[in-house]
């Protein structure tokens, strides 16, 4: 449920049919059987286990993204030197039923950029995760390698692949905290696309989409709880006054302690409540909808 607060409702729409489809299940149960052996040969050649804490300096960013998205930790899996530059930075690969999902992280590549770009594409990955695309990744990149009907696929999953991208540059906005790196990452990762990747959405529409989320309550409200968290790094302070408080005097039974007037609440600091003028999830939704042209 968490992916309602930010996803694209059309999108988590076509995708729950998509798993609960007789149809579309017989096609994918069909990749996953072929996935069991592509996995195997990954991880005999250009994939590898993370080996302790070293080999994936950005658990600690994946971590706190998936705890903003509210998302359970999936399988991490590195790219091996030897196989750097045919991968994306970020790559996400499982089988059919996303219960096996895998993280694919080029960590030298990701160790060069920015916090908050590597956040975006953290979050990106995290963000399709979450929404169920999977498996469509899966089966693009399944049927592309064994070279067995792989266009016929891409024009079937064309209507899945066309809007997942919404949904999941929108967790990228949100793990980044920031537009403009948002904003660059995504243009970047546009054009480094693998040929097995779905086809994705126009980059222009993707780049009008992502500006219209971030005028959105759901970003201002993170964007506010992300401000509070660097302004207050611990609550040791509210615990040290918490102690430092008078015990209570000992009372007769059955006598009420003494009245004190309540204290008023602390004003909120300026910057940490949301825009009054902040778009609703729904506006944004409703006018890539229409832009979209879907019925």
């Amino acid at each position: 449920m968490a992916r309602v607060a930010y996803a694209y409702g059309v999108d988590v729409r076509r995708f729950r049919w998509l798993s609960e489809s007789m149809v579309a299940q017989t096609v994918m149960r069909a990749l996953e059987l072929r996935w069991d052996g592509v996995a195997e040969d990954l991880m005999r050649g250009e994939l590898q286990v993370p080996e302790g804490a070293a080999t994936l300096p950005f658990l600690q960013e994946i971590v706190r993204i998936t705890e903003l998205l509210r998302l359970t930790l999936p399988t991490v899996r590195l790219v091996s030197p030897a196989a750097r530059g045919r991968w994306p930075l970020v790559t996400l690969l499982g089988n059919a039923r996303n219960s096996d999902d895998w993280l694919i992280l080029d960590v030298a590549g990701l160790a060069a950029l920015t916090p908050a770009e590597r956040a975006f594409l953290l979050g990106q990955a995290l963000g399709h995760i979450q929404c169920g695309h999977t498996a469509l990744f899966m089966a693009h990149y399944v049927s592309h390698r064994d070279g067995a009907g792989h266009l016929p696929l891409r024009l079937f999953l064309r209507p899945w692949s066309r809007l997942c991208a919404f949904s999941a540059d929108r967790a990228g906005l949100l793990a980044a905290g920031e537009f403009d790196p948002a904003m660059r990452m995504m243009d970047r990762a546009a054009r480094e696309v693998p040929p097995w990747f779905p086809t994705l959405a126009d980059i222009d529409e993707r780049r009008r989409a992502l500006a219209e989320f971030d005028r959105s309550r759901i970003v201002a409200r993170v964007r506010s709880s992300q401000r509070f968290a660097q302004e207050h790094p611990s609550v040791s302070e509210l615990v040290t006054q918490l102690l430092q408080q008078e015990p209570p005097e000992a009372l007769p039974e059955g006598q009420a302690p003494p009245h004190r007037p309540a204290a008023a609440d602390p004003p909120v600091p300026p910057g940490f409540e949301v825009p009054a003028d902040a778009w609703p999830l729904a506006r944004c939704d409703q006018r890539l909808t229409q832009r979209l042209g879907i019925l």
